[in-house]
């Protein structure tokens, strides 16, 4: 076969393959998975994170309130 003629099959083989891939990749239901690994690998993180939150939320709340007593005092 011919050089030039070798490399138009080849070029059209790799982009059907190309397009075939894209069309497969673009699913909805191929999205709906990559979106529930990526909630099912964020959502501990998530969680560990929120309650790091409350607990900081609920240490700042006592020191808050203990600031708040103690300024009425003084005065």
């Amino acid at each position: 076969m011919e050089e030039p003629e070798m490399q138009l099959k080849g070029k059209n083989v790799t982009d059907t393959f190309t397009e075939r891939i894209s069309v497969l990749a673009n699913e909805p239901s191929v999205a709906l998975y990559w979106l529930q690994e990526h909630v099912r690998r964020s959502l501990p993180e998530l969680a560990r994170h929120k309650a790091a939150m409350q607990r900081w939320e609920a240490q700042s709340q006592g020191a808050i309130y203990t600031g708040g007593i103690a300024a009425h005092m003084v005065v």
